[in-house]
């Protein structure tokens, strides 16, 4: 019985191995999006500041949190940060205040639309690997 035990536990062993090694390597569920050298279109610096706000998920699905959002544009660069994980968006900011932002976040597929007038920024976001979205709001401080 105990040659029996001993040979089960090599074989069992050797399978997990052999299937370890030949399985295929994950891939990453999304990449960061990479911020370009520059934006389609002139930046302006008319929304310079310190913004801050929050992001509201209509989804219902509970990994969508609603977070903080704080940052600043200066010299028409747009830098807002995802409170609840660190998220970082970049990005650049129009004269007729259209936003162009990327995400730097390795796992979630952050897309943020939105435009500033009169203080304030308003837009939409979602993630293309998930349910979330939703609106968000910033105002400048």
């Amino acid at each position: 019985m105990k040659k029996l035990m001993t040979a089960a536990a090599i074989g069992l062993t050797a399978f997990i191995i052999y299937s370890e090694a030949n399985r295929e390597p994950r891939e990453r569920i999304n990449y960061a999006q990479a911020l370009p050298e520059a934006p389609a279109f002139e930046v302006s610096s008319n929304f310079d500041g310190q913004w801050e706000g929050k992001r509201i998920d209509i989804s219902g699905d509970n990994i969508c949190l609603e977070t903080r959002i704080l940052g600043n544009i200066e010299d028409g660069k747009v830098s807002l940060r995802l409170m609840y994980n660190n998220t970082l968006l970049k990005g650049w900011i129009a004269d007729d205040g259209k936003l162009e932002l990327y995400s730097d976040n390795e796992r979630w597929g952050y897309d943020f639309k939105g435009t500033a007038q009169n203080g304030q920024i308003d837009g939409e976001w979602k993630v293309s690997n998930a349910p979330c979205r939703g609106s968000w709001k910033v105002v400048k401080v």
